[in-house]
């Protein structure tokens, strides 16, 4: 079976460009066990762990489709119960969609009134992503992946 990893598919009579989920985050407390139970109940295929923020691990799975799952253990000094939209807290972080124009994206959002959680940023690699908040507190991701 084959999946799209590298862009979204079209979405016919669509006014604007087209959107895909990227993947699903979680904070853990145990992201060890939380990861081996994603294999368990759900045949998710463990392809990467790493260090993405200094002192954390995150472990990157797929689960049979084009939408990866992250999960990853809490930061230092981070929020154990904030309902607000913040990056770095437990349980669902956030949702990130495929974008082909991040900048443009955030033009609109910001001309929208919608809050800002983290600006555009470009990442080792050209990858560049930005934070927003959603309907009732939820944290999404906006990616573009590098040329």
């Amino acid at each position: 079976m084959t999946f799209f990893r590298d862009s979204p598919r079209k979405i016919k009579g669509a006014t604007t460009m087209p959107y895909a989920i990227n993947h699903v985050h979680i904070r853990a407390a145990d992201p060890h066990a939380t990861a081996a139970w994603y294999e368990k109940y759900f045949e998710a295929k463990k392809v990467s762990e790493r260090e993405v923020m200094p002192g954390t691990v995150t472990i990157g799975m797929e689960v049979g489709g084009p939408t990866r799952l992250n999960v990853s253990s809490k930061p230092v000094g981070s929020s154990d119960d904030r309902a607000v939209a913040e990056l770095n807290r437990l349980g669902l972080e956030h949702f990130g969609f495929h974008v082909e124009d991040l900048a443009a994206e955030m033009a609109r959002f910001e001309a929208a009134g919608i809050r800002v959680v983290l600006p555009l940023t470009e990442v080792v690699g050209g990858t560049k992503l930005a934070y927003i908040e959603g309907p009732d507190d939820v944290l999404i991701e906006l990616v573009q992946p590098a040329e």
